[in-house]
């Protein structure tokens, strides 16, 4: 039996069933958590690879499906870059310990 996967979010506790993608999942409850404006640009990214993959699998023409390929492969990249940047690097980034040095940095000492 295969290992589950774990949400990225180490503060949840939430596994997943392994897959045949990446080895990195966020369940949506810590995906609810992001900013509105990042869950909609990853959207919009994922959105625009599965209109490549739809056109790909359309056409029959080799050149414009390496045009194509290459163009899917730019917006993945951006994804994975995105994915990085505003989804993982947030949530494991530690929370500031609630102590003196916290309450002065607070109060401008």
């Amino acid at each position: 039996m295969s290992e589950r996967v774990p949400c990225i979010n180490p503060r949840c506790r939430r596994t997943f069933k392994p897959d045949q993608g990446g080895g990195e999942i966020i369940c949506g409850k810590c995906f609810r958590l992001l900013p509105e404006t990042t869950r909609k640009e990853h959207r919009g990214f994922w959105r625009q690879i599965r209109k490549w993959d739809r056109r790909i699998a359309r056409t029959s023409d080799e050149l414009k499906i390496f045009r194509m390929r290459a163009i899917r492969e730019r917006v993945s990249i951006k994804l994975s870059t995105h994915w990085d940047a505003y989804i993982k690097a947030p949530l494991l980034a530690p929370d500031k310990p609630a102590g003196l040095e916290t309450f002065l940095e607070e109060v401008g000492l």
